[in-house]
């Protein structure tokens, strides 16, 4: 036995992570690793044994660049490389896009990450390009047309990078790559990009040919743009990655290549399930320049085709379910089978439950974890009940002393909403991430105000009725009241002198014009129905029916998540609890946003160590796909109907059972799925062997 069999045996590696420590140095090898499998324990063991191995036989040290999906991964594995046992492994640990933009970062290139700087690439920028084709210039032709399609057009920009395209294709090699993503199960995902850009480019409901036409011109208009924002030192995101790729392989077919300790000896990639064909690329790309003409560099990538959930942002499980074909190199595979996570009985269901995809690799898991889960469908028959019974399910969680963190997971953003309102209103603190915390966006902040404006006015208390009338006028229509029009209203009102809402509503009666091509009469009969509702629930079903500036709209969503998916139907669920008390509903309202906002002030794992200190529970809001990476004590998964689990607009049903492994591979001890009686249960329960 050697000296570093002695000491993994020490650490208590299992039967596989040994194994997978063990494989040759020198070969590429696949990692898979399923929830709770102790991956990046394995994988600097792994890393050490190919640095051992390297001293023992008299070769230079290896040199390792470890590829991380998210920064706080990278952080992770940062921080378990500083221990004394990993202190000889020379490595860089970088996400893929710092990689990427290490490589050609440079004095003068600016990356594009804010609103303001993409709107003004696509309208200053490109515009000599998109004046040359007449349809794109036709959709940003005007104000409107250059302030909502501009984002969209440098979407569609990156979104051709993520899928592996690069300037340089042929029309013959752009359909050649077009069969290419149909083989790795894109073909869905492509139609939807090139339906994406008919509809700006105003050609939906044409024939085929029109439609080729323009995803034609599209792609010619793309590769002149790429290059021009180059030549502008303008990047966006994926140009990280997009232009390492490029300086890869010119640097490659130039036969210029790294040397000494600029060269990577191996490359390590975790969560290779959700790379897409640009992440491919470029690290093919890598592994050329770095392995040179005759050595070789040595690729090993670590991730779960079990949990591939992001074919919306263009990832496939085919490159880690088949990479000697993509890498046209051969892998050996390591699969580990122990989870340190979950109990057997977890285990079991996620088993039965993944046991109906066919597009994946099988496993045999057990569990090294005693005792069994308490797992638990709780069925509720309206909206209402099911929320206040998960509110006391999670009173009961909160209250074990044995069980110090608890999820809520949500398959959209949309179930997480009641439990930040009741959460804040109980003065229980929790944990939400910005992007998922509607709380922070314009679209609450204007419902806030017209519910203050509201109860305020069935007591005369608003200081300035004109101004508050204006502020309910301006979130009925689509959009705000121009200003010039509003100036004319609010002088009007203002001569009038009224001293009551009610009153300024009668004045504007008087008006005599149109606001927004609508009759004034009929603009006033809606805000007065509003004023006059009798309750809390009366309120929101006002808003929900009336309230336009309040609707889906793809135009805001830049500013305000709300408008992708609005949400205020789930306020309107709990809001029946508050009778006639508008006062509270708006305090409540008021401390969710507060409790949200203290929250973000620490980091999730600094929220989790501040509960453990003051023997709190830590109690996260997540959903599915941000779940990944995490664990708890007790997981809840919403709304586990059959429209949501799998969501009614899918059409990836394996990717939609996937996500709901990940979702239920969280818990560690407590399991519970909520569904609803009005609504089917999901499929996946009865797969699962729940039902």
């Amino acid at each position: 036995m050697t000296k570093y069999d002695e000491i993994i045996n020490d650490y208590g590696l299992n039967r596989s992570q040994k194994k997978f420590c063990k494989m040759p140095v020198k070969h590429n090898i696949r990692l898979l690793a399923p929830a709770g499998s102790g991956k990046t324990f394995s994988l600097l063991w792994r890393c050490k044994y190919i640095v051992h191995t390297y001293e023992e036989k008299g070769l230079p040290a290896p040199h390792f660049l470890l590829v991380a999906f998210t920064r706080a991964a990278k952080a992770e594995l940062e921080k378990r490389m500083e221990s004394d046992e990993f202190s000889d492994i020379h490595a860089t640990v970088r996400t893929l896009n710092a990689w990427g933009w290490e490589q050609i970062r440079a004095p003068g290139k600016e990356l594009i990450d804010s609103t303001q700087d993409k709107r003004s690439v696509v309208n200053h920028d490109l515009l000599p390009i998109c004046q040359k084709y007449e349809l794109i210039a036709k959709a940003l032709s005007t104000p409107y047309g250059r302030k909502s399609n501009s984002l969209r057009f440098l979407d569609l920009i990156d979104t051709f990078k993520s899928l592996g395209f690069t300037h340089t294709m042929t029309a013959p090699e752009y359909k050649a790559h077009v069969r290419h993503l149909k083989d790795l199960g894109l073909q869905t995902f492509m139609c939807d990009v090139e339906e994406r850009i008919c509809a700006l480019m105003g050609v939906r409901h044409e024939d085929d040919k029109t439609k080729k036409k323009a995803v034609s011109d599209f792609f010619s208009f793309w590769k002149k743009a790429v290059i021009l924002l180059k030549s502008n030192n303008r990047y966006t995101i994926e140009d990280q990655k997009y232009w390492a790729r490029i300086y890869f392989e010119e640097q490659a077919q130039a036969n210029k290549y790294p040397q000494g300790a600029a060269r990577y000896t191996h490359i390590m990639v975790d969560e290779f399930q959700d790379i897409n064909p640009l992440d491919f690329a470029l690290l093919q790309a890598a592994c050329v320049y770095h392995g040179q003409k005759k050595d070789k560099v040595y690729l090993t990538i670590i991730g779960d085709d079990d949990q591939s959930v992001f074919g919306w942002r263009g990832t496939t499980p085919r490159y880690i379910l088949h990479p000697d074909r993509y890498f046209g190199v051969s892998f050996d595979t390591c699969v580990l089978d122990t989870n340190y996570r979950s109990p057997r009985s977890i285990v079991e269901i996620s088993s039965k439950l993944l046991s109906h995809n066919k597009d994946r690799e099988p496993k045999e898991m057990r569990s090294a974890v005693k005792g069994r889960a308490l797992i638990k469908v709780e069925n509720r028959r309206k909206p209402l009940p099911t929320i206040e019974a998960t509110m006391k399910l999670l009173d009961t969680l909160v209250k074990n002393k044995g069980c110090r963190s608890v999820a809520l997971i949500g398959r959209r953003q949309v179930s997480l909403f009641p439990y930040q309102v009741l959460l804040g209103a109980d003065n229980i603190p929790y944990h939400v991430d910005a992007d998922l915390d509607i709380f922070e966006g314009e679209a609450m902040q204007a419902l806030q105000n017209i519910l203050q404006i509201v109860y305020r006015s069935k007591d005369d208390d608003v200081d300035n009725p004109a101004e508050a009338l204006l502020t309910i006028l301006d979130k009925i229509y689509r959009y705000k009241i121009p200003t010039k029009d509003r100036d004319g209203i609010l002088d009007f009102l203002e001569r009038a002198g009224a001293d009551t809402l009610p009153e300024a509503v009668s004045i504007l009666r008087k008006y005599g014009k149109p606001i927004k091509n609508v009759p004034v009469d009929q603009i006033c009969d809606t805000v007065m129905s509003l004023l006059s509702v009798k309750t809390v629930y009366e309120f929101m079903k006002r808003i929900e029916e009336d309230f336009r500036g309040l609707e889906k709209d793809y135009n805001k969503v830049e500013t305000d998540t709300h408008y992708k998916e609005p949400q205020f139907f789930r306020l309107t669920e709990i809001s029946r609890r508050y009778g006639d008390n508008f006062r509270a509903f708006y305090r409540d309202i008021e401390k969710a946003r507060k409790s949200g906002e203290r929250s973000r002030k620490k980091e999730r794992d600094s929220i989790a160590e501040w509960m453990k200190e003051t023997n709190e529970t830590a109690i996260h809001l997540v959903t599915a796909t941000r779940s990944k990476g995490h664990e708890y004590d007790a997981v809840i998964i919403l709304d586990v109907n059959d429209d949501e689990w799998p969501n009614h607009l899918a059409d990836d049903m394996e990717e939609e059972r996937r996500l709901f492994y990940v979702a239920l591979s969280r818990a560690r001890q407590y399991l519970y799925f909520v569904t609803s009686a009005d609504k089917p249960d999901s499929r996946f329960l009865k797969e699962a062997g729940l039902l």
